[in-house]
């Protein structure tokens, strides 16, 4: 196997030969190529031996062919943040302003003071209503001893309606008893005392009669004793007429008025009964109502307090301090509307203030193309670079992707990407000194291709449809087509084409180094191409106009021939007269004939660069190069490396291209 710093003086000493546009453009890819190939060397991953194979041999600007196991990895950029974190909030119910507060940066213990809020509005209001709160007192002792009378009226009302029954039950009784027994008795004896009258004066007035017939009584004592007699008759009707006049008609009244009496007296205790309820109720009812008024003051008081307390804010723990205001809350580039954290500045509820994360254990937030979303996987080997610590890189693996994509804001707003959390070996980060929202950059490895034939891309040119690498052949050099299996952004793998032991050229030839010959159908077959009927070469199985192969390795767009649409992440071109690319838009192949402002066209559009044509102009070629950094709006392949989900194991593949591994871009394009 060659050594690192062969393969990389061979880079460099590849990319200082300039020989017309087309070497421009593969000095400047082989520049990429240097830079993954350190990256790769950090992870130990690449260009390492893999059981028996080696890796690529490199002298200057040429490359043998060989084995060797190399990584599939996207780079992604991104800020360090705290796993753990406390924020702090303004816990007031109104707005306020800050009087006091610490500065950012400042390592605080726990209890020390972070924020002070104005309060003076919040000391007046406890003033007035700790006032409330002493007449709420006040009022609710009123209450309670208003309950407290009643109840003894209700009491004394009460006995005295219950004593009334009772007088009237006493009264009843007397003259059921007493009276009616003595007014009975009294009529019974008037009556008794007539009738002795009556039967007395009866015999003496017979006497009387015959004392008169006899002369020895005169007249007028015999008169006497008639009148006498009469009113003795009188009497007894008079007392026969008394006690019947009793019996029906003086007895049923007393009755009436004494049971009546008792009924009112009775109705009287129920009345009472009801009245004291009411009352007791009307009572309780306003007691109640001042306890709570009592209550909701003594709460709003306390709350008050409470609010005075929050006023003065302290760590929690010990901690770092970060103000709010200085976090990135969005791509968009918003900003805070009141400015930075500062003394007089305005805080609004529930506001937060700072954050004080445990800055030993970071973690890293990264954002990646929706594109390879779905090829990031928990627990993929990555390694962080934070510029802020000197460059110093750390080991760490993917943690969790996000469920749904962030939008770049108005700067880009058809832009979606995945913010990927990757946790930090916490062995390297003693003493590292790390900081939340430290720029980092991070290589994700999706994948690792083992004991495979493969070439540096910076060997792999274009033409229309198909790929090939120019063979030395003695002095001189053969283009011969290649089927590329996976691919990263350093190497790519020959399926079909070249073999180990050849020797490939890394830089685009000077026209006397390259023999000039017709494509050999034998090679076109092995490597998956055919002869259309104009004799162009096409990709075997597709038509001629149905646009170029996916995107190739390392941002490059593989041309295609036809005037159709383009495959996948292709962007097709008609083969003009400077080999320019022509100007096919999203995919698709356009049908402009090749020139030099079609080279510019089709650089800008594409999610890659469009190789330039040996004959074409050297600006067009700059263009690409600078455009080639530009992400596509809709990639296909990974926006680092341009490594195609086909270059994944079946395992790690999309799900929406799971099926299609290996499948030709015109079917892509049809689906």
């Amino acid at each position: 196997m060659g050594s690192e710093s062969e393969m990389v003086g061979s880079l460099r000493a590849g990319n200082g030969i300039t020989a017309g546009r087309g070497m421009k453009v593969a000095a400047i890819v082989a520049l990429a190529g240097l830079a993954t190939v350190v990256g790769y060397a950090t992870l130990g991953g690449a260009g390492q031996e893999s059981g028996t194979s080696s890796a690529i041999t490199q002298t200057s600007d040429r490359a043998v062919v060989k084995k060797t196991t190399f990584h599939i990895t996207t780079k992604a950029s991104g800020e360090l943040e705290a796993r753990n974190q406390i924020e702090i909030r303004s816990k007031l119910e109104s707005q306020s302003t800050i009087v006091e507060l610490a500065p950012e940066g400042k390592t605080v213990k726990a209890g020390e003071l972070l924020v002070r809020l104005n309060s003076d509005k919040i000391e007046q209001d406890i003033l007035e209503q700790t006032l409330q709160v002493e007449s709420a007192k006040a009022e609710q002792t009123a209450a309670d001893n208003g309950y407290n009378i009643q109840v003894n009226e209700n009491q004394s009302n009460l006995r005295q309606a219950q004593s009334k029954v009772t007088l009237a039950q006493l009264a009843l009784d007397q003259w059921e008893k007493g009276d009616v027994q003595t007014m009975r008795l009294e009529l019974t004896l008037d009556m008794e005392k007539a009738k002795r009258d009556f039967d007395r004066l009866k015999d003496k007035l017979e006497r009387s009669e015959k004392l008169h017939e006899q002369g020895f009584l005169s007249k007028n004592e015999l008169d006497l004793d008639k009148i006498a007699f009469t009113e003795a008759e009188a009497a007894i009707k008079k007392a026969d007429i008394a006690n019947e006049a009793y019996e029906k008609y003086k007895h049923p009244e007393e009755r009436e008025t004494k049971t009546s009496a008792l009924i009112e007296a009775k109705a009287e205790v129920e009345r009472v009964t009801m009245n004291n309820e009411i009352e007791l109720v009307s009572k309780e009812a306003a007691r109640t109502n001042k306890r709570k008024q009592l209550a909701v003051r003594e709460e709003k008081l306390k709350n008050l307090q409470t609010q005075l307390a929050n006023a003065t804010i302290t760590a929690p723990s010990d901690g770092l301090v970060v103000h709010a205001t200085s976090m990135s809350n969005g791509r968009g580039g918003g900003g805070d509307r009141d400015g930075p954290l500062m003394i007089g500045r305005q805080v609004y509820p529930n506001e937060l203030l700072m954050i004080l994360p445990d800055t030993s254990d970071m973690m890293a937030s990264v954002r990646v193309q929706e594109s390879l979303a779905g090829r990031i996987r928990k627990g993929q080997p990555a390694v962080v670079t934070v510029d802020a610590a000197g460059g110093k890189m750390f080991t760490g693996a993917v943690e969790s992707t996000s469920v749904l994509a962030e939008t770049g804001g108005w700067r880009d707003p058809n832009l979606r990407e995945y913010t990927v959390k990757v946790s930090l070996n916490q062995m390297d980060l003693e003493g590292a000194g790390l900081k939340p929202s430290m720029r980092v950059d991070a290589a994700i490895t999706l994948g690792e291709v083992a004991d495979a034939v493969a070439v540096p891309v910076q060997a792999i040119f274009n033409e229309g449809q198909v790929r090939y690498v120019y063979i030395q052949q003695g002095s001189k050099f053969t283009k011969s087509p290649v089927k590329m299996g996976r691919r990263s952004d350093t190497f790519a793998e020959i399926a079909a084409g070249a073999a180990e032991g050849d020797v490939v050229l890394l830089r685009e030839p000077s026209p006397g180094e390259v023999l000039l010959q017709q494509w050999d159908k034998g090679k076109l077959e092995l490597a998956g191409y055919t002869l259309g009927e104009d004799g162009q070469p096409t990709l075997a199985g597709n038509p001629r106009g149905a646009g170029g192969p996916p995107g190739g390795p390392s941002g490059e767009n593989i041309a295609g021939n036809g005037q159709g649409r383009g495959g996948r992440g292709g962007r097709g071109q008609r083969e003009g007269a400077n080999a320019g690319g022509g100007n096919g838009g999203g995919g698709g192949g356009g049908n402009d004939r090749g020139g030099p402002q079609s080279a510019t066209n089709s650089s800008r559009d594409g999610a890659g660069k469009d190789r330039a044509g040996k004959d074409g102009d050297s600006k067009s070629a700059e263009l690409a190069d600078r455009d080639a950094a530009q992400p596509a709006t809709k990639p296909t392949a990974d926006p680092a490396s341009q490594t195609p989900a086909e270059s994944l194991p079946a395992d790690q593949q999309p799900a929406s291209d799971a099926g299609n591994a290996g499948k030709p871009a015109a079917d892509k394009s049809a689906r």
